[in-house]
C-alpha cells in the first residue's frame, strides 16, 4: 500500500515521469525493430539448413530466441504506457491538491503539508465561529484526503505494472509466452476500417505478427491497413502454396514443351521416320501429335500463366523490387502488385485495368506498372521516388458485351476505396502524393468508386474511357478538385465507338472539355482500333510522359 504523503504529492511534478516514459517508449521501439530484424534473418534457416541434428537444434534455438526478444516488447510498452498515464494522473492530482491548499490559505487557514495538519487563525474561534471553523477545517482535510487517496491508488497501480513487467532472474522480461493470434482474431478485422486494422496490427508483438503471417497468410495479405512489407510476406506464402499445388501441371507442361522441341528438331533433320516407323505418313503423324500437344497445353498454360508471371516478376533481379499486396487464384484470380514500396514512396500511382483483365493476363498489366514507375522516376528532377501499383483486386468483365454493365464497377467500388485508405494509413513519413489511373472499363471502376465511396487520392487519370459513371469532374470525390482530374482518348481508339459525340456508355466523355476536367495529349494510335486502345503505354507515345508528369505533380509540363 502506498505511503504517499501530502507533502510528496505537492512536490510530484510530472516532467520526470514523462521523461522516464519516453525512455521506455524508445526502448520498446528498439526491441520491436530488433525483433523484426531477427525474425527476417532467421525465418528461412530451416530451408538453408534443412536436415540433421544440428539443423534441428539451430531451428529450435532460433525459434526460442525470436520468441524471447519479441516477447520483451509488450512488457516494455506496458511500462511506457503506465508511466505516461502516471505522469498525467499525478500532475492532475497535484494541481487539485494545490487548489485546495490555495483556497484554504486564502480563507486564512495554514496547511502543514509535512505533518498533514490544518490550523485556523485565532480570530476564527471568536464571535461564536467555533462550529463553523471546525466544519470548514474538516471539509478541507476531507478534500485533501480524497485527493491523496486517489494519488495513493494511482501509485499502487503503477507500482503493480512495474513489478509485473520488470525483468527478473526467474521469469525474464515480463511474460515469456504471448497469446497466440487466432483465426477469429484476424477474421474480426475484416469488418474494421484500415486505420483500425493498422492500430490492431501495431498492438501485436513481432512474434505474434509472424505467427499470424504464417498461420493465416490468405487473411493477413488481404487486410487493408497492414503494412506493405507484411502483406507482401503473407501473399508470397499464398503464392508459393498455390504453385506447390500446381507441381503436376508444371511438370506436364514442361514434358509437352520438351516433346514439341524434340519433334521439331527431328523434323528439321528429316528424321520423322525414326519417330513413326510404322506410319505411312510420318509428317502427318507429327502434325497430329503437335496438334494434340497444343490442345492439352493450352488450358495448362492458362492455369499457370498468372501465378508464374507474378512469381517471375517478384524474383526478377533486373527490375526494382516488387511487393505482392494481394493474391488469389480463385475464379478469374486477383493480384495487386506494387513496383516499389508504396509505404516509403513520395508518389504512388495505382493502375486499374479494364475489360478482360484477369490473373492469366496479369503480366501485361504489371509491365505497365513497371513502365509508369520508371517514367516517373526518370522524369522527376526532384529525385522523389514513385511506386506504381497494378490493382487487379476486382472481377473485371470477361468479354466486351459484359462491359456494357456497370455492375462490375459497382461491386469493386468499396474494395478500391478501402485499398486507397489503407495506403494512407500505412505510409511512413509525410503523406505521399497519390494518383489513380484507370484504363478502359477500369476508368468506369475508378469513377464509380470516386463518386459512390470517395477515393483518398490527390488526382485521377482516365485513358481510353467509355465513361466514368458521372457527367462532371466535380462529382468525383477525391482529395483534389476538378482540376486534378485528367483524361485522354486516342483518336483511333475503338472505345470511341461506345458513344455518340460526348455521350459515352457510362456518361460524359471525361476526355472532352465539357466534362470539366483537364485533357492531355496521346498519339492517335494504331490504324487498328483495337490495338489503338492499348497504345497509351507504347514507347514515344506522349501520353507516357504526360502520365509521369501528373503522377509526380509536374502539371505545368503536361501537354
Amino acid at each position: 500500500m502506498s505511503a504517499l504523503t501530502l507533502e510528496q504529492l505537492l512536490k510530484a511534478y510530472d516532467t520526470p515521469w514523462h521523461q522516464a516514459a519516453a525512455a521506455w517508449k524508445q526502448l520498446a521501439g528498439q526491441i520491436d525493430d530488433t525483433a523484426e530484424q531477427l525474425i527476417r534473418a532467421t525465418r528461412d534457416l530451416p530451408y538453408a539448413w534443412s536436415a540433421g541434428a544440428g539443423s534441428e537444434e539451430a531451428a529450435t534455438r532460433a525459434a526460442g530466441l525470436r520468441a524471447e526478444v519479441s516477447n520483451t516488447y509488450n512488457p516494455a510498452r506496458r511500462i511506457y504506457d503506465a508511466l505516461e498515464e502516471h505522469a498525467y494522473a499525478v500532475g492532475a492530482l497535484r494541481r487539485q491538491a494545490e487548489e485546495i491548499v490555495a483556497s484554504a490559505q486564502q480563507a486564512g487557514f495554514t496547511i502543514d503539508a509535512a505533518a498533514g495538519r490544518i490550523t485556523a487563525p485565532a480570530s476564527a474561534y471568536t464571535g461564536g465561529q467555533l462550529d463553523h471553523t471546525a466544519r470548514a477545517m474538516a471539509g478541507i482535510m476531507a478534500d485533501l484526503e480524497a485527493v491523496l487517496e486517489r494519488a495513493r491508488a494511482q501509485d499502487d497501480s503503477t507500482a503493480n505494472v512495474l513489478n509485473v513487467n520488470l525483468p527478473s532472474g526467474a521469469n525474464g522480461f515480463g511474460q515469456l509466452q504471448m497469446r497466440t493470434v487466432s483465426r477469429a482474431d484476424v477474421e474480426d478485422q475484416r469488418a474494421r476500417q484500415p486505420r483500425e486494422i493498422r492500430e490492431w496490427w501495431e498492438t501485436l508483438t513481432p512474434q505474434q505478427q509472424e505467427e499470424a503471417l504464417q498461420n493465416f497468410p490468405e487473411l493477413i495479405g488481404a487486410l487493408d491497413g497492414v503494412p506493405a512489407t507484411d502483406r507482401d510476406t503473407a501473399n508470397r506464402i499464398v503464392l508459393d502454396r498455390d504453385l506447390a499445388g500446381l507441381t503436376d501441371e508444371i511438370q506436364r507442361r514442361d514434358e509437352l514443351n520438351r516433346r514439341e522441341e524434340f519433334l521439331r528438331a527431328m523434323a528439321a533433320q528429316g528424321r520423322l521416320g525414326e519417330i513413326y516407323p510404322d506410319s505411312a505418313n510420318p509428317a502427318g503423324s507429327v502434325l497430329a501429335e503437335l496438334d494434340r500437344i497444343d490442345r492439352e497445353r493450352e488450358p495448362l498454360e492458362k492455369q499457370l500463366a498468372g501465378p508464374l508471371a507474378v512469381r517471375d516478376r517478384l524474383a526478377d533481379p533486373g527490375k526494382p523490387p516488387a511487393f505482392l499486396l494481394g493474391y488469389s487464384s480463385a475464379d478469374d484470380g486477383r493480384a495487386i502488385v506494387a513496383v516499389g514500396n508504396p509505404d516509403e514512396a513520395d508518389n504512388v500511382v495505382t493502375y486499374v485495368p479494364g475489360t478482360m483483365a484477369d490473373l492469366p493476363s496479369i503480366a501485361g498489366d504489371i509491365d505497365r506498372a513497371d513502365v509508369m514507375a520508371d517514367d516517373a522516376n526518370r522524369l522527376d528532377p526532384s529525385g522523389r521516388k514513385t511506386a506504381a501499383i497494378t490493382w487487379l483486386g476486382y472481377d473485371a468483365p470477361d468479354f466486351f458485351h459484359n462491359a456494357a454493365s456497370a455492375g462490375y464497377a459497382e461491386r469493386a467500388a468499396g474494395d478500391l476505396s478501402r485499398f486507397q485508405d489503407g495506403l494512407r494509413v500505412t505510409h511512413d513519413g509525410p503523406p505521399s502524393r497519390n494518383t489513380m489511373i484507370g484504363h478502359s472499363y477500369g476508368t468506369t471502376t475508378v469513377g464509380i468508386a470516386a463518386h459512390e465511396k470517395g477515393l483518398a487520392v490527390n488526382g485521377l487519370i482516365f485513358v481510353g474511357s467509355p465513361g466514368v459513371g458521372v457527367d462532371s469532374a466535380s462529382d468525383l470525390y477525391i482529395q483534389g478538385d476538378a482540376g486534378d482530374v485528367w483524361a485522354s482518348t486516342a483518336a483511333n481508339d475503338v472505345i470511341q465507338l461506345t458513344g455518340v459525340d460526348d455521350n459515352m456508355r457510362f456518361g460524359e466523355n471525361p476526355a472532352n472539355p465539357g466534362f470539366g476536367g483537364r485533357q492531355f495529349t496521346s498519339d492517335p494510335g494504331s490504324f487498328n482500333p483495337v490495338e489503338a486502345h492499348s497504345d497509351y503505354w507504347d514507347p514515344n507515345n506522349p501520353s507516357r510522359r504526360n502520365i509521369a508528369f501528373i503522377v509526380t505533380g509536374q502539371e505545368g509540363r503536361v501537354q
